[in-house]
């Protein structure tokens, strides 16, 4: 694999002058000399105020205020955008790979850090200014997954997500119940909603494939039972012969044969099982915060007045949290003036003000920044108050479980994707619970 970095500097300045598109964005700090020197850029030609930030498509709109803001309030610098219409990470990891990744500021989910850091396709942010401020205000666990395998950081926190349970209350009403505590509980509320007639199918979990959803489901209910995350702080799975995993799988399989999920549930799309819940035609669902946002959006869901969000049911009431992040790739053009751009997309910014976190993240999508400061910030807390029961949001974002640097693994990937056929498999009744946790462990524990 061809790293950015050998294609010549006339080679990336005639790629990125023919790509550079349409929204210009402006920058004005810039990282210190040693990042320089480190980047190992060696541009000859081409503006260091002309900078690219690469990104899914889908989320173009949401972006553009803050390329307005950032052109008015960063000059001289530009930041253009590249964007992919579908397949971002797949399309983005093909780009690093040939040497065609003619921008210098991009986004990854969990489990490309470790690849791309290796390969040098990004690079080290050690040398950021600000950058001890910027971990010290982190929630826990989220430097963690910034880390690569030589323990410096590459990345910034774009957001952080939590699994939230949610109930449709008209429902609950309707047999005089309130948010079920436990897991045990929350059956015994499912049959009953379907035997009265309620709701057919009480409960439109995501047990999808898509963006590994169905993993990330299992490792929150697993967490709200006590059993923890599922891989220990050395990267080794914790999966064969877990009692709160097996339990857990016996209770969806009990949901399944009982007909209290949909039937099509695993080849549904996002779309589908988002409109299950906010049209009112399941009584609990569970998904991450922007998810919520919508559910409570009138305009976008029937249900809109009788959506809440209350405690994950169990044990523990645990939730497990997952994110994506910023990086710099390592072949950037723009010199010293790219971290300005990665620190006002993931950090603080010029002013400190976290105008991205804040405004876009936390504010716009609902979802955690990764910043204590902005999380607990009052305008923040009053915008998510909006939309949630904002006391039980803050405390079940205080009881996440994150499952640790193996995120940052570059087999990550391919193992949640595994992780989602295995469990689909699972309950269906393809294979027994004990089988497929073993199965996964197996795989996990056999990765270096």
């Amino acid at each position: 694999m061809t790293s950015r970095a050998t294609s010549t500097p006339a080679t990336r300045l005639t790629r990125r002058s023919f790509l550079r598109g349409t929204v210009a964005l402006g920058v004005a700090a810039g990282l210190g000399p040693s990042l320089l020197t480190a980047c190992g850029s060696g541009d000859d030609g081409g503006d260091p105020n002309d900078l690219q930030m690469h990104h899914d498509a889908a989320v173009g709109p949401l972006f553009k205020p803050y390329v307005d803001y950032f052109n008015t309030n960063y000059t001289p610098l530009k930041l253009g955008t590249s964007y992919v219409a579908q397949d971002y990470l797949t399309v983005t990891n093909q780009q690093l790979a040939g040497g065609n990744a003619s921008y210098d500021v991009l986004f990854a989910d969990e489990g490309y850090l470790e690849s791309w850091s290796k390969n040098q396709w990004v690079r080290s942010l050690k040398d950021l200014p600000g950058l001890d401020k910027l971990v010290a205000n982190m929630n826990p666990g989220v430097a963690d997954a910034l880390k690569g395998p030589d323990g410096e950081i590459y990345a910034l926190p774009y957001f952080q997500g939590a699994e939230l349970f949610v109930v449709n209350t008209d429902h609950l009403k309707k047999i005089d119940a309130s948010a079920p505590k436990t897991w045990e509980e929350f059956l015994e509320q499912a049959r009953e909603l379907k035997s009265k007639g309620i709701s057919q199918t009480p409960y439109s979990p995501y047990w999808i494939k898509y963006a590994f959803l169905m993993w990330h489901q299992f490792a929150a209910e697993v967490a709200s039972e006590g059993g923890g995350s599922l891989f220990d702080p050395s990267g080794k799975p914790v999966l064969q012969g877990n009692a709160v995993a097996r339990a857990t799988l016996e209770r969806w399989r009990t949901l399944y044969s009982e007909g209290l999920v949909p039937k099509d549930l695993f080849t549904t799309d996002y779309g589908g099982v988002t409109n299950i819940f906010g049209g009112g035609k399941s009584s609990f669902s569970m998904r991450y915060q922007a998810q919520v946002v919508g559910w409570k959006d009138p305009k976008q869901s029937s249900a809109a007045k009788a959506v809440k969000n209350v405690a994950m049911p169990g044990k523990t009431h645990q939730t497990h949290s997952f994110g994506a992040y910023w990086m710099l790739s390592y072949g950037t053009e723009g010199e010293k003036n790219a971290g300005t751009v990665i620190d006002y997309l993931g950090g603080a910014g010029k002013d400190g003000s976290y105008h991205v976190p804040k405004n876009l993240v936390a504010t716009a999508l609902g979802l955690s920044s990764g910043y204590r400061s902005v999380d607990t910030d009052p305008a923040v807390l009053k915008s998510w108050a909006k939309w949630a029961d904002v006391d039980a949001l803050t405390a079940q974002l205080a009881k996440t479980v994150p499952l640790g640097p193996v995120t940052t693994r570059a087999w990550y990937p391919k193992f949640a994707d595994m992780a989602c056929a295995v469990l689909q498999e699972v309950v269906l009744g393809k294979k027994s619970s004990d089988e497929g946790l073993k199965e996964l462990g197996d795989f996990a524990g056999s990765q270096k």
